[in-house]
């Protein structure tokens, strides 16, 4: 018997991969969700082109925003450059994130008492969000592993159940979405470096006086090369770099 993701074989639409991660799901004020998006066809290309200027100062050993000090620095600007330069003919390689204040989840109300269904929509609102603006495409999602009773394969039914719902006419947007290991994906780590850097100023870490000054330089430097003048407003839905504060009601 044929599943939804079986129809993957068939279809004429470009595959895009996303590959998503979270920050300060619980520790800080405010919670982070981050994809890295690109055709799926060039996920090797993009890989090897990080992995090449890492290996020239950081051979060994998972990229990673918590590992960024002095003596690492230099070569993660190198790394995240090959984000904002990696271009292959019209294909693009976009990272988009969503925020949500913490202190305005209600849980108790909305969530069954259960902050994971709470975390599971705001994940389905930033896939819905990359529902929108690639129309003309579907969707492998590859999540960093975490401990979860939710479903993937539920996910990605409601996912797809949604985009029915707001009239989408691709059969099925949402074709695959399983978990992966960030050791060993470039991609998720990738992810991980831009969200951390996005997030380390959202949640005012560079005010502390205790501050990291190389995760500060990185954080702006990122910031910088994105055009996000105010990590606290929202970008353009689309673009290289987006942020999309979700306002809770």
């Amino acid at each position: 018997m044929k599943t939804e993701s079986d129809n993957s074989s068939v279809t004429s639409l470009p595959i895009y991969s996303v590959f998503l991660d979270e920050s300060s799901q619980t520790k800080h004020r405010f919670l982070t969700i981050g994809c890295l998006v690109l055709e799926a066809e060039r996920v090797t290309h993009f890989d090897m082109a990080v992995r090449y200027s890492k290996q020239l100062e950081l051979p060994q050993g998972e990229l990673k925003w918590n590992k960024v000090s002095a003596a690492k620095l230099h070569a993660y600007k190198l790394v995240v450059d090959r984000f904002f330069d990696f271009a292959m003919g019209e294909a693009p390689i976009h990272f988009h994130s969503l925020v949500v204040d913490t202190s305005k989840i209600r849980d108790d109300l909305y969530n069954q008492g259960d902050r994971e269904i709470g975390f599971n929509k705001e994940v389905y609102q930033l896939l819905m969000k990359c529902a929108k603006i690639y129309p003309n495409a579907v969707f492998h999602v590859y999540p960093d592993n975490r401990q979860t009773k939710a479903s993937t394969e539920e996910l990605r039914q409601i996912l797809n159940a949604g985009c029915r719902k707001k009239g989408d006419r691709r059969s099925v947007p949402f074709r695959r979405l399983q978990f992966r290991d960030s050791k060993e994906v470039i991609c998720l780590q990738m992810t991980d470096l831009l969200l951390g850097a996005m997030t380390f100023r959202i949640n005012g870490h560079h005010l502390r006086a205790d501050a990291s000054k190389s995760k500060s330089h990185l954080s702006e430097y990122v910031l910088g090369r994105a055009g996000v003048r105010d990590v606290m407003e929202n970008t353009a839905i689309r673009g290289k770099f987006t942020i999309w504060h979700r306002r809770l009601q």
